[in-house]
């Protein structure tokens, strides 16, 4: 689960959604399974991770969640169905080691 692998992750997402008022995305996190996991970026800076149900011919839009310190973007697909987060600007946190720890 999601929330048990990335749990940083997980509780930022979660809790920026529901500050923004997306209540049916926040609720979706709590039962996504994940995919995939990888980095985008040589210095580990980047991830994204898939969860189950992702196929990125039907990714409908994303939108910014999550910290100041690093961006957030949570995938949605046409359907509103959480399908993903990508991380962008993560090095030398500790996101990003939990990161590099999950997407071995």
């Amino acid at each position: 689960m999601f929330k048990e692998i990335l749990p940083q992750l997980y509780k930022e997402a979660k809790n920026s959604l529901l500050k923004d008022g997306e209540i049916e995305f926040a609720s979706q996190l709590d039962s996504c399974l994940i995919k995939s996991c990888e980095s985008l970026a040589s210095d580990d800076s980047a991830f994204t991770v898939n969860f189950e149900g992702f196929v990125s011919d039907i990714i409908e839009d994303t939108f910014p969640s999550g910290s100041k310190k690093h961006t957030v973007m949570v995938c949605y697909s046409n359907t509103h169905k959480v399908i993903g987060i990508d991380v962008f600007g993560c090095e030398n946190t500790k996101l990003q080691q939990e990161l590099q720890a999950a997407c071995i």
